[in-house]
């Protein structure tokens, strides 16, 4: 396994295991999305995923909204399909 893949996969199951999109990675992804290209936009697509199984698990996730500057909970995906779309309009979920 590559050093990118590795990391991915360490970063999947943080997302995972804790489920907090803190400011830092929410900027992160927010970079990738507007950067546009179909594997920068993929690599968004795939955590967004990721995030979707964990609510779909009964768990809550933390991510991190700019408009209010702060956290929000996201308990249910209709919650998390919300700030999904609010920040990464079209993506393909």
């Amino acid at each position: 396994m590559d050093e990118a893949q590795k990391w991915n996969a360490e970063l999947d199951a943080v997302l995972r295991s804790v489920g907090v999109v803190d400011r830092s990675f929410c900027l992160r992804l927010l970079d990738s999305y507007t950067y546009g290209t179909a594997s920068s936009v993929g690599w968004v697509e795939a955590k967004m995923k990721v995030l979707l199984v964990r609510v779909r698990q009964g768990k809550h996730l933390s991510v991190f909204d700019l408009k209010i500057g702060k956290p929000m909970l996201a308990h249910r995906e209709a919650e998390l399909r919300g700030w999904i779309e609010e920040y990464f309009p079209g993506l393909n979920l």
